[in-house]
């Protein structure tokens, strides 16, 4: 198909672009450290010291965002080390809770063999980073597989919703209508609190495995390939094996939460945005849509997002719309009751990792509008500072993410990690999209960035559109 004017002009032209200067990649890696560090701590609950480490991570995004600040190519010493301190520090955050066996301590120890040799190649700068990056990606892989071996049953709701939904799909079955229940205490059951594309992702996996969790790890391994390669060989390419080997990512996993599901569709996205696969970016976007509520706080960010164009945003959003109407027409009240009335007036928690949990310890209850305000307030500072371009578009979902995290009345783990995950996306496609010496991949089938690219010279970076692209 032939994309419009607005498609085509190449990211970097807006006006929110202007100013934009390098020296991001710290501040970065900073914010991943405190968020991934503060997630990690009583796994995702409310203490005061993991509350100040995801409010530190928050205050250096919303600072990379207001400074319009760009990662450069590579990592300068002080970010690796940084970087490389942090990862092997992962070893101690190696497993779930519930898991038990020698499956468990073979995760344990694939996980540290993983961290260790990242750090190592970080720090001493090593070559055949690529080897080192897909390597410590397969080890992972192999201990996810441990984790999952180790803890057959977690005592999780999650994890029963979407076993059952899985077995509701295989044998033709409403998601939203299927009984289930965990026999845990306090958990949710009988309903499907997701949107409908989590159980479509997830469900092949439990047809092939019998466990739904096959599938959110193989999303994490996608998102750990498309972020190593979208950074060739620059160092920076580890940072797929960082998706890996977030802090407690193990048990992330172990728990079932679907936001890396989330975080690999943007992430393919992007990656087709980059590459001029345009209809494929259409669909990872719309997929994200269909997997999880809050991906939604996204789509005003898309619809800015010079790289990908506001009719693609309106494309995938009317396509996630029209996948998820079945659902609906087929049983509102279920629908609604699951995906709907149970996320939006659920109780506040006195162990959500945010600021609310602070105000209701000291007998506040803020209610909805300061989180409406923040969230808002979050867009409005990334469509005003940060460029309209892939990078802007992933590192302006991180800091709404954080935002609304810091301010709502349940964030936990997963939703934290999540938002480290779009920092790291953002750190990888940052300097691989516009601007600085990157070079905007426009064509189908283009090279992808390496350290053997050669920059745009100051008058092409400069040089106005010209015609139309066309991309099938």
């Amino acid at each position: 198909m032939t994309s419009s004017g607005q498609d085509s002009t190449a990211a970097g032209q807006g006006l929110s672009d202007t100013g934009t200067t390098t020296g991001a990649e710290l501040p970065l890696l900073g914010a991943w450290v405190a968020i991934g560090l503060g997630a990690a701590l009583g796994n995702g609950t409310y203490s005061a010291d993991a509350v100040a480490l995801v409010t530190v991570g928050t205050v250096l995004l919303v600072f990379c965002a207001a400074r319009r600040l760009r990662p450069a190519r590579d990592f300068d010493r002080v970010a690796t080390v940084a970087a490389g301190v942090v990862v092997l520090g992962g070893v101690h955050d190696a497993a779930g809770v519930y898991g038990s066996g020698t499956a468990l301590t073979v995760s344990r120890t694939l996980t540290s063999v993983a961290a260790v040799s990242v750090s190592v190649w970080l720090l001493a700068g090593l070559p055949f980073r690529r080897l080192a990056t897909y390597g410590a990606i397969g080890v992972m892989l192999g201990a996810g597989v441990a984790m999952v071996v180790s803890s057959p049953r977690p005592a999780i709701d999650d994890w029963y919703m979407l076993q059952a939904a899985g077995r509701g799909l295989s044998h033709g079955h409403n998601i939203y209508t299927v009984r289930w229940t965990s026999g845990v205490s306090a958990e949710f059951s009988n309903g499907f609190a997701y949107l409908p594309g989590a159980a479509l992702l997830v469900w092949p996996f439990h047809v092939l495995f019998g466990d739904v969790r096959y599938g959110v790890l193989a999303a994490m391994a996608v998102t750990a390939v498309v972020l190593a390669r979208v950074r060739g060989r620059t160092s920076v390419v580890l940072l797929g094996a960082f998706v890996m080997l977030y802090p407690k990512a193990m048990f992330g996993l172990e728990q079932s939460w679907i936001d890396p599901l989330v975080l690999a569709s943007v992430c393919v996205a992007a990656y087709a945005v980059v590459r001029g696969r345009y209809g494929w970016a259409v669909v990872a976007f719309a997929l994200c849509l269909v997997c999880k509520q809050t991906a939604w706080l996204m789509l005003p960010l898309a619809f800015f997002w010079k790289d990908f164009g506001w009719r693609r945003t309106a494309l995938a959003a009317g396509g996630a719309v029209a996948f998820t109407a079945p659902w609906v027409l087929a049983a509102p009240h279920a629908f609604y009751r699951g995906a709907v009335s149970y996320n939006l007036f659920l109780p506040a928690r006195l162990d959500s990792l945010s600021l609310f949990s602070i105000a209701l310890a000291h007998g506040w209850s803020p209610g909805l509008a300061p989180l409406v305000l923040a969230t808002v307030g979050a867009m409005v500072l990334v469509l005003w500072r940060l460029p309209h371009d892939t990078y802007g578009f992933l590192l302006g979902s991180a800091v709404v993410m954080a935002v609304f995290n810091l301010a709502n009345k349940q964030s936990f783990f997963n939703e934290w990690s999540l938002t480290a995950g779009l920092v790291l996306a953002a750190l990888a496609f940052g300097p691989a999209t516009t601007g600085h010496g990157a070079r905007p991949r426009a064509l189908r089938g283009a090279t992808p960035l390496s350290e053997e690219a050669t920059p745009l010279s100051e008058e092409a970076v400069h040089r106005p559109p010209q015609v139309e692209v066309v991309r099938s």
